[in-house]
């Protein structure tokens, strides 16, 4: 009895030490993405009046996944294409960004008319769909363009 309860006791610590060394992993990667700096960049770029940036970890904590909410004087598609090119690009300059997935939403408006997030998430506008054909990408997921590294790179590579 006393055998068993120690290999339980032991694998118990195990487990408990290989979680909190994923998280302390999860937490220090996340750490790298300067949110608030990032949206300063994005904010600086013609036709962009603000962003919000959140780094999420979908399914498990090592997915790590940079959401950004682009705040837009026009949210038609071109001019949506356009700041989607113009987030590739500061993506891939970004060291904290590049080389992560971007889930990409557009909100029309300034960024200090949305003071709650809810309010970011309820106003986002369903134009992706468009945005993605306009940009020669596979279907949009919804309201969010998903921008993968390769995306990232071959967009920001034709913005030049």
């Amino acid at each position: 009895m006393g055998r068993t309860r120690v290999k339980v006791t032991i694998r118990v610590v195990v487990c408990v030490l290989w979680a909190t060394l994923a998280l302390a992993g999860c937490a220090s990667r996340s750490a790298e993405v300067d949110t608030a700096g990032f949206e300063t960049r994005l904010s600086a770029v013609p036709g962009v009046t603000g962003a919000l940036v959140e780094v999420q970890h979908p399914g498990l904590p090592t997915n790590t996944n940079v959401v950004i909410w682009l705040f837009l004087e026009s949210a038609d598609v071109e001019s949506v294409a356009t700041a989607a090119r113009k987030v590739a690009v500061a993506a891939r300059g970004d060291d904290g960004v590049r080389g992560r997935q971007v889930n990409l939403f557009v909100v029309k408006g300034k960024r200090e008319d949305f003071p709650a997030r809810q309010d970011v998430v309820r106003n986002t506008v369903p134009v992706m769909h468009r945005v993605a054909e306009a940009l020669g990408l596979p279907e949009s997921a919804g309201q969010m363009l998903v921008l993968t590294p390769e995306v990232i790179a071959r967009l920001a590579h034709a913005e030049g």
